[in-house]
């Protein structure tokens, strides 16, 4: 991995899903440079990761690639569940339609009641984000410290960071969602247009599944 400081914000830089520039993840600047692609396009732990997608066909969509940016800068550079979790808190969250424990706290309390049933008492929320094109609170992904919550009108599901074996980008016609074994129903979508956010809680998802498995998750 290729790092250095950000000329404009001073942040370290990343090498680009692209492998055609550096990008800082927190202004944007970009900085040509001439990488070889390694052929998976990533630069992820394989220790970690078996590497399954058709990166090629990946890097076609604009704001995948943005989202793919984000979910490669916090595995690479951050590294740990608790260092994303401070990245998502500071440099991410910053509307309405988002919010963690303590901010845009009002969202939370308003989705609380449909999902209690589905967290423990000493759970903590990390990112809550609301898919809802026309009403809040009635579209909806949760993220905590054991689990992923999703919520379509009536229809609510969960599934433990622990159980989490697969994770598919799915392209979806350039605007990426992240399915957790593969499952339709369980996706996290790229909130309005939040695709740095949205690479950053799958890293965070996959960072907690590999905390309780000696398997590698499948990136396909």
């Amino acid at each position: 991995m290729i790092n250095r400081k950000c000329p404009s914000c001073g942040a370290e830089m990343e090498l680009s899903v692209s492998n055609k520039c550096l990008v800082c993840p927190f202004c944007g600047t970009h900085i040509d440079v001439n990488i070889k692609d390694d052929g998976n396009g990533a630069l992820l732990d394989t220790k970690m990761f078996d590497i399954l997608w058709d990166i090629k066909a990946l890097k076609k969509h604009e704001n995948v690639v943005t989202c793919l940016d984000s979910f490669c800068y916090c595995l690479n550079s951050l590294k740990t569940a608790d260092s994303v979790t401070k990245y998502i808190r500071s440099a991410l969250i910053n509307d309405e339609d988002v919010a963690s424990e303590g901010i845009n706290q009002h969202r939370i309390d308003k989705i609380m009641p449909k999902i209690s049933d589905l967290v423990d008492v000493d759970e903590h929320i990390i990112v809550y984000g609301d898919d809802g094109l026309i009403s809040r609170g009635k579209c909806f992904f949760a993220v905590t410290d054991r689990r992923s919550i999703f919520v379509d009108g009536k229809k609510k599901g969960a599934v433990l960071h622990s159980d989490v074996s697969v994770l598919r980008l799915d392209p979806n016609g350039g605007y990426p969602r992240w399915k957790l074994n593969n499952q339709d129903s369980q996706y996290i979508p790229g909130v309005g247009t939040k695709y740095r956010l949205q690479g950053a809680v799958a890293a965070l998802i996959s960072l907690y599944a590999a905390e309780h498995s000696s398997e590698k998750i499948k990136l396909m």
